[in-house]
């Protein structure tokens, strides 16, 4: 190497000594401040004439900021394809346990973003290729009378699922439409819940909620965030035309009033990848009730499509929730009746329906792994109507009525739709992590003291 004048050789060498022992050290510095380091020392290195080579180093993990970008944190993305070649050399435990903690709540790392990808065109399905058979999988079977209610959507969404991952920020990985309570997300609990107004025209609180359906061919409002593409969730969100809430009588026995509290949870979310354990997903088209399909339908022009969601309505007497939140409440059998000592209570079915775009061009949130595979649909709710309506409800079912829960119905909670902007509940979730016990292990949980 050509040197500038001799005389400046000595003060090259201490600088370009310092230069090296600035970048050894700097190894050990967190990954931004190293970066910085390793700058500053090859421009030192580079004024006095000394060329300084420095390999940019990646990070296994071990840093602070490894969630972030690291292929453990968005596998899926492809920016982090080129990463996970290089790293195929590195020890397998090291990449397991990563995989692993990529799924701890509490951190910026989630599951399944390498496995992120579309749904196949084999799970859409003309509604005219179907042979009439009418109801499908579990529930459904009614007979009796029935009551109704009316609950818009709230103008909130969010990616949390506040029954089966409580405390957990994009505890779904996918977007949810939510009807009823105004504030649920990952930090709810009973308490706030009860405390909160509802979009229920007849005061009932119930936070209700399902996977948003999109249109694949829009832009969402959620590029670039959690539960949103980088959970591959993509598309603009499509706003059901209408939604029915109905309880229904079911086979023979005397329906008993569904307990206030209860856990209610129809399909699985995993179902794409437990060989369709738990999936309860009915999907039709309106003016083809008798053709249902787990499957996306297509619909003829003029028709809607409508996502039908069945609850289980044998409850086992006792509790208000389980641990895997299905075992104290079963279905009946084909016929409508609940088994040995089960109670009967009334069957909720909610059908939403839509305007869906044309083709195979919608598709449900999911979770990355699950692919938006259709047979993923599921509803849950936490029953948080009144004992007095519950009463009402089955007592209007036992009669062979067909009854409606309305304004004059005990609505002092109803809020407007849009009330959300008042609830900090819903719209501050740092708010809520801080302040409600839930999110750190205590407070009341959902479904009541178990």
């Amino acid at each position: 190497m050509t040197r500038t004048a001799r005389g400046g050789r000595p003060r090259a060498l201490l600088v370009a000594l310092f230069a090296v022992v600035v970048l050894v050290l700097g190894v050990g510095l967190p990954l931004g401040a190293a970066g910085v380091v390793r700058t500053a020392a090859a421009r030192a290195a580079t004024a006095v004439g000394d060329v300084l080579l420095v390999k940019n180093e990646t990070d296994d993990g071990d840093s602070s900021d490894s969630g972030k970008d690291g292929a453990s944190g968005k596998g899926a993305e492809k920016s982090d394809s080129g990463k996970k070649d290089q790293d195929k050399g590195k020890d397998a435990a090291k990449k397991d346990a990563a995989k692993k903690d990529a799924g701890k709540a509490g951190g910026d790392q989630f599951e399944g973003r390498d496995e992120i990808g579309e749904a196949s065109a084999n799970e859409y399905v003309a509604i005219g290729n179907l042979a009439p058979k009418g109801n499908i999988l579990a529930g459904g079977d009614f007979s009796g009378g029935s009551y109704s209610f009316t609950c818009s959507l709230s103008d909130h969404k969010n990616s949390d699922n506040p029954i089966i991952a409580p405390g957990k920020r994009n505890g779904a990985q996918h977007v949810h439409d939510y009807a009823g309570n105004d504030s649920t997300n990952a930090a709810s609990n009973l308490q706030v819940l009860k405390e909160s107004s509802t979009t229920c025209t007849n005061g009932d609180q119930s936070p209700i909620f399902w996977p948003v359906l999109r249109d694949l061919r829009g832009v969402g409002p959620d590029v670039g965030q959690d539960g949103g593409s980088l959970d591959g969730n993509v598309g603009s969100y499509v706003e059901p035309t209408s939604v029915d809430y109905t309880f229904h009588g079911h086979g023979t026995r005397t329906m008993e009033a569904m307990p206030v509290n209860m856990t209610m949870v129809t399909g699985s979310a995993k179902a794409g990848t437990a060989d369709g354990k738990g999936a309860n997903a009915k999907y039709t088209c309106s003016g083809f009730g008798n053709r249902m399909t787990d499957r996306y339908p297509v619909c003829p022009q003029g028709s809607e499509m409508q996502r039908v969601f069945d609850f289980p309505s044998c409850w086992n007497g006792k509790d208000l929730d389980s641990e895997d939140h299905t075992e104290h409440l079963t279905y009946p059998d084909e016929s409508g009746e609940c088994s040995g000592d089960d109670v009967p209570v009334p069957a909720l079915r909610i059908t939403v329906s839509y305007d869906a775009p044309a083709g195979r061009g919608f598709a449900i949130d999911s979770f990355p792994e699950q692919q938006h595979d259709p047979v993923t649909d599921h509803a849950l709710l936490e029953y948080l109507s009144t004992k007095s309506r519950a009463e009402a409800g089955a007592e209007c079912i036992n009669a062979a009525r067909r009854c409606a829960q309305g304004s004059e119905d005990d609505a002092s909670r109803v809020g407007p739709t849009g009330a959300s902007d008042q609830v900090t509940t819903s719209k501050n979730f740092a708010h809520l992590m801080a302040t409600h016990m839930l999110a750190r292990g205590g407070g009341v949980p959902m479904g009541g003291p178990r």
